[in-house]
């Protein structure tokens, strides 16, 4: 099995499932390198799971850093590229994003179904990405949110995309507004996570899932595609969305670029406190 800098990999046959992790390294976010890095894998995968004797079904994503999924954009990074006027870093960095979660959305170009496992919190593009696969699972107690506007800006790597067409126009355009974080209790509800596991028992969820979704692969596999050909999504509306985004980058205040400031250094307390 190959070896990533920012990407564990642990493939079982005979559940057909690969799960890759976030490798608990610095910011739990997604930075340059990492993207970089996500890109080279996905066509590992893609390569790695079209020879027949290596079966595949499932492709999960997780993450190895304790308390935390993703916590999304690299806000360091966006803050020294808008100060500085660089937009062409900052749009190579939104394309790679997007390539990231249309790569998830379209199941990595290979007939299986995508799981994220939420062992701990999403924010901002974590919950983004996360969004882009076909079934959610979190463990209790998990928080998820887009808390973009708390500094003038709006998600640009997938929310609107993907909430519009798996929610409806008044909650999608509430989560979004909000810039709050939500229990994972309250996406269940809405039927955006599937499953919600105990604390620790995650990855017993899981194998449950696999296991039932197998029993049914057929339809679900299936199930899933005629729902993206029903409300389908190109990858040039991301695109086109993620460079409005940049454009709003460079429209925001000093009290904005302030405002981020607190919350990247919020981030880094808090990723520190659950490492330790």
């Amino acid at each position: 099995m190959r070896e990533f800098d920012c990407i564990t990999v642990d493939y079982f046959k005979h559940e057909e499932l690969l799960l890759w992790k976030i490798k608990d390294t610095g910011m739990p976010n997604f930075c340059l390198k990492g993207l970089q890095e996500f890109k080279e894998f996905s066509e590992w995968v893609q390569d790695f799971f079209s020879h027949p004797n290596r079966p595949l079904k499932f492709i999960v994503s997780a993450s190895e850093h304790k308390g935390v999924y993703n916590m999304g954009g690299d806000l360091p990074f966006f803050l020294n590229n808008i100060k500085n006027k660089n937009i062409s870093k900052l749009q190579e960095y939104a394309h790679l994003c997007i390539d990231a979660m249309y790569t998830m959305y379209t199941s990595f170009n290979l007939p299986v179904i995508t799981v994220a496992l939420l062992e701990g919190n999403a924010y901002g593009g974590g919950f983004e990405f996360a969004l882009a696969h076909d079934f959610m699972i979190a463990t209790e107690g998990v928080k998820l949110g887009l808390p973009e506007n708390k500094f003038n800006l709006f998600p640009g790597m997938g929310a609107y995309s993907l909430l519009f067409r798996k929610l409806n126009t008044v909650d999608a355009d509430r989560i979004i507004r909000s810039g709050k974080v939500f229990n994972a209790r309250y996406f269940e509800s809405l039927g955006l996570i599937n499953t919600i596991a105990e604390k620790e028992s995650a990855t017993v969820g899981l194998h449950s899932l696999a296991k039932k979704l197998n029993e049914r692969f057929n339809f679900e596999y299936y199930h899933s595609i005629c729902k993206k050909k029903v409300f389908p999504l190109k990858k040039e509306e991301l695109i086109e969305i993620t460079d409005v985004w940049v454009d709003a980058c460079m429209k925001i205040s000093n009290l904005d670029l302030r405002r981020m400031e607190i919350l990247a250094k919020a981030q880094f307390r808090k990723s520190k406190v659950l490492i330790n």
